[in-house]
């Protein structure tokens, strides 16, 4: 087991692709990542061994070295009881895959409870672009470039100026309704695919599309947006000059999980 309060396995956790990530945000941006007891679970034994204080924690995610195929195709509904079959699982694709376990500051909400899922694209000195999906979507969606339901472009020079009540202007795409309603309907299926309640989980969802409310890209703005001009210096000389932050909401904030390093966020870029 890795863990994230012993420095000795900070180094060796950075060896894995969406873990790697999450140490970025915590380093960059620590306000406003949720993340806390970070946890690296390396097979059966490792799980067996330490399940006492694997039950403390809430969270998971498949993760795979660098240099390796990324883990594909292996979804749960998150709850602990699905823990040790989703390592399992891991390991029947990849005998070198882990499972990635931690603690949110917030109450988890459920995937379909959130009002957006948001990647936040950077190129240093050049501009940010945002891509984002509705009510009842979640961070997997853009993470995964499955769809995007509002896209926004913000040259570098205009960062400063950029506020809530002129973001509109930097607006590029709206999805139209007949296309947000194939989006909704894939939603469902993958939801469904989980085993989750249609009759549950189907209210959260418009049936036509709503956009992101303002009180969303305004946490966005200030939490993220705004701090970029500032860092600007240490992020491009720590290798981070092209780098995307995604995640979701919970409740009314922004709470992402990740921030792509060079090598990850070009790999992304290709799917």
């Amino acid at each position: 087991m890795l863990n994230m309060s012993n420095q000795k396995d900070i180094e060796r956790m950075r060896n894995y692709y969406r873990t790697s990530d999450m140490i970025n945000l915590i380093d960059f941006f620590p306000k406003i990542s949720p993340i806390r007891d970070l946890t690296i679970v390396e097979d059966e034994k490792d799980f067996i061994e330490n399940k006492e204080y694997l039950e403390t924690l809430d969270n998971n995610r498949v993760d795979s070295l660098k240099g390796r195929p990324v883990i594909l195709g292996i979804e749960n509904t998150g709850r602990k009881e699905e823990f040790l079959p989703t390592l399992l699982r891991v390991k029947k694709k990849d005998p070198q895959g882990v499972l990635v376990l931690f603690n949110v500051i917030n109450k988890p909400s459920e995937r379909y409870e959130r009002y957006a899922g948001i990647s936040v694209g950077v190129d240093i000195g050049e501009s940010v672009y945002i891509d984002a999906v509705g009510k009842g979507f979640d961070g997997r969606e853009v993470s995964k470039s499955i769809c995007t339901h509002e896209r926004y472009y913000i040259p570098w020079f205009q960062l400063r100026s950029c506020c809530v009540d002129r973001f509109k202007q930097f607006q590029t795409y709206q999805i139209n309704q007949e296309d947000y309603k194939k989006s909704r309907l894939d939603r469902v299926k993958f939801l469904e695919s989980l085993g989750l309640d249609y009759k549950v989980f189907s209210q959260y969802i418009p049936e036509t599309y709503e956009p992101i409310p303002d009180f969303i890209w305004l946490h966005v703005i200030r939490n993220i947006i705004k701090k970029l001009e500032k860092k600007e210096e240490i992020l491009f000389n720590s290798g981070f000059s092209h780098f995307a932050i995604s995640g979701h909401t919970e409740g009314k904030e922004f709470c992402p999980w990740q921030m792509f390093d060079k090598s990850r966020y070009e790999l992304v870029k290709k799917k």
